[in-house]
């Protein structure tokens, strides 16, 4: 692969400067078409460390305007970056619709530092590689434009620019000051590494750009000349046809759900309640402190029908929490700059460090509830939503959190009862809307939605908590005896 960057190309500087006239003025105008546009950007500069990837970096920002641009410097983790999962850090800083992102070091780094240093083995890079284009692919088809480029130089150039001390922090291995033959060595293996990478994650939607960096002005003009063709390309493309919501096929009476087995008549008496209560707060308060000790994050996502009782929940299982030790976040419909992004960036951005509980009143599921049974998303968006649903999912329980889901469910009667409360309780009339009285008439709806949700994505690491609602003082227990439950078993 790398053979085909060693060829020694050259471009003289009146050359670079008269091609770079030119070149100018097409990014500037891409680029005050994509502000109008309704999708990012994301450039991703890699390669070998002395290839002159920061003058690359440079020279976009000078050949574009710098104020619709983004630029994100990835090295070293911080203690924050690192007590969340790996691709936070990214998710975080990935460009809202209509700007460029540049990522100078990416969610490469890491893995391939780790393989050519021998801390992870060639099988543990492939894993690592396959979730890298997990996400590209997803990124891709919710809009994103991701511009891969990849800048090598052969191994006698990189030693004259790479002092060993450098190449040893890159692959952790211990190389003689002067030793020609050792710095080869580390640096093959580093190349070859970076290969196996590469081939990984070359992808029709996500393609690399493999560049020779030996000469300055080849490398600039060639990253350029990239960045300029991709956008030109997808600018382009005709823009994808608006949402419309599909037409419900008719069914012969109600069908079956997976909430047609939930045992809606179990109930609590006031003083168990009140006995158990006390009992399982108390458990929880000692777990949640021991859970802070040990550095163990826990996310807890909590879905259900109107008027489940969902917050009345929420909140018998925080008082049990020091308010120091949780983030409460509570979702509706997106703002502007929520919408601008990739739907779960939102919520990946809000995670919490490990020693700490993230409680989500609604979350990442609405993108197979209410924007499935509304007509929000189109139906390929909410389909492949499950397998990234459970892809998001699985890289926080490999993180280390503990993670529960509980659906708190009610029968149809029971929201009635609760909702002609609500009109006539005047503390409480504010949680009653026209839009809660719509939704019943979508009710059989929802319940298919949540069965397909069930069966899609309660998984035996990632597992769904269907809780009787009925009778709130039996639903508080159950999920407070699930949070004890669940950090037990992972504190021991």
């Amino acid at each position: 692969m790398f053979e085909t960057l060693e060829l020694g190309r050259k471009l003289k500087r009146k050359d670079f400067n008269a091609a770079v006239l030119t070149l100018r003025e097409q990014l500037l105008a891409l680029q005050f078409q994509l502000e109008k546009a309704n999708f990012p950007v994301i450039i991703i500069v890699s390669g070998v460390e002395g290839a002159g990837k920061g003058s690359v970096v440079h020279r976009l920002n000078e050949w574009m305007d710098p104020r619709l641009i983004e630029t994100h410097a990835f090295w070293d983790h911080s203690d924050e970056e690192e007590q969340r999962p790996y691709l936070w850090r990214f998710w975080r800083a990935l460009p809202a619709n209509g700007r460029i992102g540049i990522f100078f070091g990416s969610w490469y780094t890491r893995p391939i530092i780790n393989a050519a240093s021998g801390a992870i083995t060639e099988a543990q890079l492939n894993v690592e590689m396959q979730r890298v284009e997990d996400l590209e692919r997803m990124l891709c088809a919710d809009g994103a434009l991701v511009i891969k480029l990849w800048f090598h130089l052969p191994a006698d150039i990189a030693r004259e620019r790479l002092q060993a001390d450098q190449l040893r922090e890159l692959t952790r291995i211990e190389l003689p000051e002067n030793s020609t033959e050792q710095f080869e060595q580390g640096y093959a293996n580093l190349v070859r590494v970076s290969e196996l990478a590469i081939r990984a994650t070359d992808t029709g939607p996500s393609p690399w750009h493999l560049v020779e960096a030996t000469d300055d002005n080849y490398r600039e003009l060639s990253a350029g000349q990239v960045v300029q063709q991709r956008l030109a390309a997808r600018l382009a493309e005709p823009p994808p046809a608006p949402n419309v919501m599909a037409p419900v096929a008719p069914t012969n009476g109600k069908q079956p759900t997976v909430l047609d087995k939930v045992p809606l008549d179990a109930a609590l008496e006031t003083d168990d309640y009140k006995q158990q209560l006390a009992h399982y707060q108390q458990r929880l308060e000692t777990l949640a402190w021991q859970a802070r000790r040990e550095k163990l994050a826990c996310v807890a996502v909590f879905e259900g029908w109107d008027a489940a009782g969902k917050g009345s929940a929420i909140r018998r299982v925080t008082q049990s929490i020091d308010p120091r030790l949780y983030h409460l976040l509570q979702y509706a419909a997106p703002t502007d700059e929520e919408a601008s992004h990739h739907y779960l960036w939102r919520f990946w951005r809000q995670l919490g460090r490990d020693g700490k509980f993230t409680f989500f009143d609604r979350s990442w599921y609405g993108r197979v509830l209410v924007e499935r049974v509304e007509g929000f998303a189109a139906d390929h968006e909410w389909q492949r939503a499950y397998s990234e649903i459970n892809r998001f999912e699985e890289q926080l329980v490999d993180h280390g959190s503990v993670l529960l889901k509980f659906w708190l469910h009610i029968s149809q009667e029971e929201q009635l009862a609760r909702f002609q409360l609500r009109e006539q309780t005047p503390h409480k009339q504010h949680k009653i809307t026209e839009e809660d009285w719509r939704n019943r008439d979508k009710w059989h709806d929802y319940e298919l939605a949540v069965h397909d949700m069930v069966a899609h994505t309660s998984t035996a690491r990632t597992p769904w908590t269907l809780v009787a609602g009925n009778n709130k003082r039996y639903a508080r227990i159950e999920i407070l005896k699930a949070f004890c439950d669940a950090l037990e078993s992972r504190l021991g």
